[in-house]
């Protein structure tokens, strides 16, 4: 199924279940992203990001969602969302715009666990889009439609040359660059539970 999910279909699949996740212990092995949905009920937008290119950042350039690790002060996943879009990309999300938190996944490099434990949260912010504001580690940002993602037009794969093995990852393509990774696996997870699968390179 190649057609997106109305915010009516988003809210019963997500209200219908609890998330698997461990109780939260804060700091630096937990992080989250928050999928931040704008636009009609029936033409859903997501905001992503790329991400800035930055030595010290292990996913420099990257397409991404907003989002990172926890701070010691952060009460939950929810808050470390809410945090991150706001120091990103400008959004100020609250419990209002609130749909669901999903599972938690490892967070996994080169094929290796980094530890760290990632959770998605997934707002609406309404039917307007409002405009971002960048901070130092966003280079742009974007509105994507859910069309766009499930458009088996769009996929694509990358390919990667590491310690001597050649690596494959499924990912999309916007606007020149590549939704893969991590990110594409969060997706997945987002739209599996909506009975969509994202497409794949044939």
């Amino acid at each position: 199924m190649h057609e997106p999910p109305t915010l009516d279909q988003i809210r019963a699949a997500l209200t219908a279940r609890q998330p698997r996740r461990a109780p939260f212990q804060g700091g630096p092995q937990c992080a989250s992203v928050a999928l931040v949905l704008a636009g009609r009920p029936a033409g859903l937008r997501l905001a992503m990001i790329r991400r800035a290119e930055r030595a010290d950042d292990p996913w420099s350039g990257h397409m991404a969602l907003p989002g990172g690790r926890a701070d010691e002060s952060d009460p939950g996943p929810e808050a470390v969302a809410e945090r991150e879009t706001r120091e990103e990309v400008g959004i100020g999300l609250t419990r209002e715009h609130l749909l669901a938190t999903l599972d938690e996944l490892p967070v996994i490099r080169a094929g290796v666990d980094t530890g760290i434990v990632l959770s998605p949260v997934v707002y609406y912010l309404g039917e307007r889009e409002p405009p971002f504001q960048l901070n130092g580690e966003v280079a742009e940002a974007f509105w994507v439609p859910l069309e766009h993602l499930l458009d088996p037009a769009q996929a694509t794969g990358l390919v990667l040359q590491r310690g001597g093995q050649r690596l494959e990852y499924p990912g999309i393509e916007f606007q020149g660059d590549i939704i893969w990774g991590l990110t594409y696996r969060v997706l997945g997870a987002f739209f599996e539970l909506l009975g969509r699968s994202l497409p794949a390179n044939s």
